[in-house]
């Protein structure tokens, strides 16, 4: 029932490819306030200690060019905020390929 709770649940599990295709099926739906803010309450969590592993496979990005292309796609998908500054940074961080 929570699109953005499964999309949590792919990036702990490492489930990167299905992150980014759901992030792709993300860019058809409403985009209701709920699910923005949503969205931006992943963002908060990627950047808690629980995703410490995933952001250090950021590092890696020939390694993992899925997870890289599916929170850029996340990123494309906030509106300029608080939690759109937060990813970007982080992605600024990301080693190029």
């Amino acid at each position: 029932h929570s699109p953005v709770a499964v999309l949590s649940l792919c990036l702990l599990a490492q489930a990167y490819e299905h992150a980014s295709e759901l992030i792709a099926v993300f860019s058809t739906l409403d985009m209701s306030v709920d699910f923005l803010l949503q969205l931006d309450r992943l963002v908060q969590l990627i950047e808690s200690p629980v995703f410490a592993h995933t952001r250090l496979q950021l590092l890696e990005p020939e390694r993992h060019p899925f997870l890289v292309k599916a929170l850029y796609g996340l990123l494309m998908l906030l509106p300029q905020s608080g939690a759109f500054h937060t990813l970007q940074h982080r992605l600024s961080a990301v080693p190029q390929l």
